[in-house]
């Protein structure tokens, strides 16, 4: 028995149809997308009101307002999952945020720390081509260490944590690379002339989504691994 047009049009327009899960799956992106830009809103003030500058409060206020990124990050990596499958995902990235800043609060130093240190070099030994290679070099390192720590579902103490992601990077560096790229082409996006508004409100949920997919694809066994698992 055939389905009568109006019957297909009902079933493709309806609350329950194919575009409203699609319309619902991406404002479930958008909700986390503009979560993860809330948590760095510290750091985008900054680059918006000071900017690079070799002082001394602009290098520690850069460090501080970085000081956010890590359990931005940690929440990104909870909320990729329901994403995939569909749920609500906005309850999930802020219970990660939570739970990044009440347990984790030594790891959450560690951009920070990163960037005072770099920014101290930059500033002190110039700004040449050596030296910025350089801080760009160890400044991705320290990226693909804190995206490491935010796929671990670990209750070990942070030195123990720092140490099994500094593991991960080294037996494992596809994954940091695929990280890093995925971050970078975020980034990108965000910055073209036409779509860089839009992109910063879907490039952030759909970098998280892709490196879930490459984790599962290249032998991370899970989003949310448990070292030693």
């Amino acid at each position: 028995m055939s389905i009568s047009a109006p019957s297909r049009l009902g079933r493709l327009l309806g609350y329950d149809g194919v575009i409203a899960t699609l319309l619902l799956g991406a404002f479930q992106f958008f909700l986390v997308s503009l979560s993860f830009i809330a948590c760095l809103t510290p750091a985008l003030a900054f680059q918006a009101l000071v900017g690079w500058q070799s002082t001394h409060l602009a290098l520690w206020l850069g460090a501080a307002s970085l000081s956010t990124a890590a359990p931005a990050l940690q929440a990104l990596v909870t909320a990729a999952a329901p994403l995939l499958r569909g749920d609500r995902a906005a309850g999930a990235f802020w219970r990660g945020f939570a739970d990044a800043v009440r347990t984790r609060r030594a790891t959450a130093l560690l951009p920070s720390a990163a960037a005072l240190v770099l920014g101290y070099d930059v500033a002190l030994l110039g700004a040449d081509g050596a030296v910025l290679l350089g801080a760009t070099a160890i400044a991705a390192l320290v990226s693909a260490v804190v995206i490491a720590t935010s796929f671990l579902d670990s209750p070990l103490r942070a030195g123990a944590l720092l140490i099994a992601a500094v593991r991960i990077v080294m037996l494992r560096p596809h994954l940091a690379l695929a990280w890093l790229l995925l971050a970078l082409l975020a980034i990108l996006a965000t910055t073209l002339p036409v779509i860089g508004a839009v992109a910063w409100l879907s490039a952030p949920a759909l970098a998280a989504v892709a490196a879930d997919i490459c984790n599962r694809s290249l032998g991370f066994a899970s989003a949310r691994e448990r070292v030693g698992a």
